[in-house]
């Protein structure tokens, strides 16, 4: 787990969570963190994954059936996982099937980043790709619906996180948004206050720092040739002066 999607991760918690709950994590194996410490207090916290390993309390068969009752979770959680997921689809489905109803389902994803086999990489997520999981939830008979959505700008390390936050049936309110807890979050939606997109960027922080960079090296190239001017006129007035002297 990268630095970034740790912490989203622990500010999901300190906003939407209240101590007691159920929790599920789908992709729960333990690579290099784990949202399970970061869970309210008294809350159960159960893992799901397709391979036995560390962070792992019930290792699934099938990718895309969740061996649980409808309704079972508060929360569900899934971090840097449904980008391995062939159909993942069809496990969002299964997701709201088991979360009770004012309940919430957080989604952390790569909007890019290396291409990273674990076993497949198969996707990458932007910024519209909540309504269009909203809409195919609804369309299947699943009360789901957006409650926040956004692009994380990357720290340390080389991610942006598509960060997606849905709400099962009728949600309980909360008192603030987790996109503005995020420092210079990308491409906010808030559905419940409106349509607009916040802090809009059409182009990825990738393409903003090719972009950028590219400038300074158009900037070089323009110091750079101005300096050799300068020394061209330099060079010029020294044969000049020297002979004037002959």
């Amino acid at each position: 787990m990268h630095d970034t999607a740790f912490e989203i991760g622990r500010a999901f918690f300190s906003i939407y969570g209240v101590p007691g709950m159920a929790i599920l994590d789908v992709g729960s194996q333990d690579v290099n963190g784990s949202l399970r410490n970061c869970a309210p207090p008294g809350s159960t916290y159960l893992g799901v994954d397709m391979s036995p390993g560390e962070g792992v309390d019930v290792t699934l068969q099938d990718s895309h059936k969740l061996p649980f009752e409808d309704g079972r979770f508060d929360i569900i959680v899934s971090t840097s996982c449904l980008e391995h997921d062939p159909m993942f689809w069809l496990t969002f489905l299964e997701m709201a099937r088991v979360t009770k109803s004012g309940g919430y389902i957080y989604i952390n994803v790569p909007s890019n980043g290396d291409y990273h086999r674990f076993p497949t990489d198969n996707w990458r997520f932007y910024p519209d790709a909540g309504l269009a999981l909203q809409t195919w939830a609804n369309h299947a008979g699943q009360s789901v619906t957006l409650v926040e959505s956004f692009v994380a700008r990357r720290r340390k390390d080389s991610w942006n996180d598509t960060v997606l936050v849905f709400a099962r049936g009728v949600a309980r309110p909360v008192g603030d948004f987790l996109c503005d807890a995020i420092p210079h979050a990308m491409n906010k939606r808030k559905p419940m206050e409106g349509d607009d997109v916040l802090n809009h960027f059409q182009t990825a922080e990738d393409q903003q720092l090719i972009n950028g960079l590219t400038k300074l090296v158009i900037e070089a190239h323009k110091r750079i040739a101005e300096l050799e001017q300068t020394v061209q006129q330099h060079e010029a007035a020294m044969k000049t002066a020297g002979v004037a002297r002959d």
